[in-house]
């Protein structure tokens, strides 16, 4: 018992650290062809969401099982990314070998525009891949989504960026540092994204809720609406055969039929 009960908290941070560098490094394995960067980052996204919700199998099974499945997708969508980047980053070189030369004030601020949509790229690149791991959309409201959470979610944006590519531009002076800051990221932006979806999950809830409540209450007007137009069918139904009723002649010949009927 105490700190050194294998179920304990001890144990278990040391399992899921553990469980993070093994992410850490399947990842790093199965990034060398390159084109399949964006399937590692979904498939170790998948996992590490798993486990910041403590629902973790075999962390390798996880991560293959959503390699293999969001494939295609990853590489299409890291294929659209690197295109967009390399385009702004063509414009960003341009703009600023053009103002060097005296291109003037609209020069400038191309190129500030340039770098600022660069920017929101790259916070759309923390997103992206976590998204397609969560949720099942196609290619492109895959996109459109992780632009819109990281914009809705501003402060997890900010600080997510600051740890991530702050980790990353540390790591790349000491490589050796990567199997220690690519968990420590996994670690920190997972828990986040788990945060981030879970407020998601709720307010679809809560508006799935809200929209079952509201054709209720509409399934329930026109029911109302229907027995007042019965009711009222009825009332004018009753009223016009009372008026026929009144307005009929009962005066007959009746002495006439009774002389008859005498003789």
């Amino acid at each position: 018992m105490g700190v050194f009960d294998i179920n304990g908290k001890f144990f278990k941070t040391l399992t899921k650290a553990g469980d993070f560098i093994i992410l850490t490094l399947l990842a790093m394995v199965c990034s060398i062809p390159v084109i399949t960067i964006g399937a590692s980052l979904t498939a170790v996204f998948y996992a590490a969401l798993k486990m910041a919700r403590d629902e973790e199998g075999y962390v390798w099974k996880e991560f293959f099982k959503s390699f293999k499945q969001n494939l295609k997708q990853s590489i299409l969508i890291e294929l659209i990314l690197a295109a967009f980047a390399a385009i702004l980053l063509v414009d960003i070189n341009v703009c600023a070998k053009w103002a060097a030369d005296g291109g003037g004030t609209l020069v400038q601020l191309l190129m500030f525009a340039a770098i600022g949509i660069l920017i929101v790229l790259a916070a759309v690149v923390l997103y992206v891949f976590p998204v397609l791991a969560k949720f099942d959309n196609t290619v492109f409201a895959t996109i459109k989504n992780a632009l819109v959470l990281c914009m809705h979610h501003l402060p997890q944006t900010i600080s997510m960026m600051i740890a991530t590519y702050g980790l990353m531009i540390f790591s790349y002076q000491y490589f050796t540092a990567y199997i220690i800051t690519i968990p420590l990221v996994l670690y920190i932006d997972s828990f986040i994204f788990t945060r981030i979806f879970k407020s998601l999950e709720n307010t679809n809830e809560q508006r799935a809720q809200e929209a079952a409540e509201e054709k209720k209450a509409a399934a329930g007007l026109a029911e109302k609406n229907a027995a007042e137009n019965i009711v009222e069918n009825i009332t004018e139904n009753t009223v016009e055969n009372t008026a026929g009723i009144e307005e009929t002649d009962f005066t007959g010949d009746d002495s006439a039929d009774k002389t008859n009927g005498m003789d």
